[in-house]
């Protein structure tokens, strides 16, 4: 088979793959992401819920909430009574101290609202719902059939149905105490739904269907009565409605002990294409690091000219001296390092300053033969003993330090 065979087959499924992927993006899909958030306009979002609420309590403000009730419950800015709390998410875990917040803000006459499919065993058990057996909650899940739900009659003016055409939870409360609780709703299978419980001059909502709240079912026919009619429990008046999206409610474990991931990120991951593009490229990404890693070398640094120290050391060692006015001592030590200097350099012996010293270390170091003499003319002076003035210590510094910088 030669190339121009292989090139027009590999050109035929090259476009074939590009057909398929444009028919596929063209193709108009139903989103189906369950995202509970408010920002979100999709089918399964709360955008209109949330949007809706301050009209349904007389233009309240709405203060988006994103920490636990132990810090932002305050004795003082919530004993007016003309607060609610909003949750709707896919659990409810509290720890007990959160309840107790919870329960002191309700018992000052605010209200809370609880839509979940799940709570965990310590919101179960603050609240009686299972541990002697009057209040069981079933751990709901997501059902692809339509749903009817229903409002009853007190408190409303008249039974009235809704029918909930996309995705909905099938959790419902049983064994409900008549006493202590009082039944608002039912779903088409005749379980309790949706129940209120007073406390202290407050009252708790619990709506075990989140999906009755999305925009999908909102947006069908007149289910927004039902949104409506829901809120008017509530009593009027309230001055400050707190939407909860604190992180362990909205995101911690929950739905059997699976855990729901808070990354921004988990709207992407929702779609499969994009985990497996993804995938790959986290694989490629670390069999270039694996393989390029081994051939990849150490870049070599540049060489730096080795540089001549000893001019340096010799003016800080005459400074000091000079700063004592020991002129004498300090020829003495400049001598005594410029002979050290030439022995190790030049391998000469410095015993006898002679005229073969001088023509030896003239042609070793390359240096004018007359100014060597004029150099072994000092190194006689100062061994000597004689006593040096500051200008002859000027000029044998200057006669040494031109020698160091023509052999360096």
């Amino acid at each position: 088979m030669n190339k121009t065979i292989l090139y027009i087959i590999a050109s035929v499924c090259l476009l074939g793959i590009l057909f398929l992927v444009f028919f596929k993006q063209t193709e108009k899909q139903f989103d189906t992401r369950i995202t509970i958030d408010k920002k979100y306009k999709n089918p399964y979002g709360l955008y209109i819920a949330y949007n809706m609420l301050p009209s349904l309590f007389n233009n309240s403000t709405v203060k988006v909430n994103s920490e636990s009730p132990v810090d932002w419950y305050d004795t003082d800015s919530m004993s007016d009574g003309k607060n609610v709390f909003f949750l709707i998410s896919y659990q409810f875990n509290p720890s007990a101290e959160e309840l107790r917040s919870l329960y002191q803000f309700v018992k000052q006459g605010n209200q809370v609202f609880i839509c979940t499919p799940w709570m965990n065993e310590e919101a179960t058990s603050y609240f009686g719902f299972g541990e002697e057996s009057i209040y069981n909650y079933e751990i709901g899940r997501y059902s692809r059939d339509s749903g009817v739900v229903s409002l009853y009659q007190p408190p409303f003016n008249n039974d009235t149905s809704y029918f909930n055409p996309g995705l909905h939870y099938t959790a419902h409360f049983t064994a409900v105490d008549s006493v202590r609780y009082r039944v608002l709703g039912k779903d088409e299978s005749g379980d309790i739904n949706m129940v209120k419980v007073n406390a202290g001059k407050g009252s708790f909502y619990f709506n075990s269907n989140p999906a009755l709240f999305y925009n999908y079912f909102l947006l069908y026919k007149n289910n927004i009565d039902y949104f409506q009619k829901v809120v008017s429990l509530i009593p009027p008046g309230k001055n400050k409605i707190i939407w909860d999206e604190y992180f362990v409610y909205k995101y911690g474990t929950g739905n059997g002990g699976k855990s729901r991931s808070a990354s921004p990120l988990r709207v992407l991951f929702s779609y499969s294409a994009f985990t497996w593009a993804f995938s790959l490229l986290i694989s490629l990404l670390l069999l270039y690091i694996a393989t390029q890693a081994k051939r990849m070398q150490r870049l070599i640094q540049a060489m730096v000219r080795p540089k001549n120290d000893t001019l340096d050391f010799a003016k800080t060692i005459g400074r000091l001296y000079y700063e004592k006015s020991d002129h004498t001592n300090l020829a003495r030590k400049m001598a005594t390092y410029l002979l050290e200097h030439i022995r190790n350099k030049y391998f000469i012996s410095t015993a006898n300053l002679n005229e073969e010293f001088i023509n030896n270390l003239s042609h070793k170091s390359g240096y004018d033969e007359e100014k060597v003499k004029e150099i072994v003319g000092n190194l006689v002076f100062i061994q000597a003993g004689y006593d040096v003035s500051e200008h002859q210590l000027v000029n044998i510094y200057q006669s040494f330090s031109k020698f160091y910088k023509y052999t360096s």
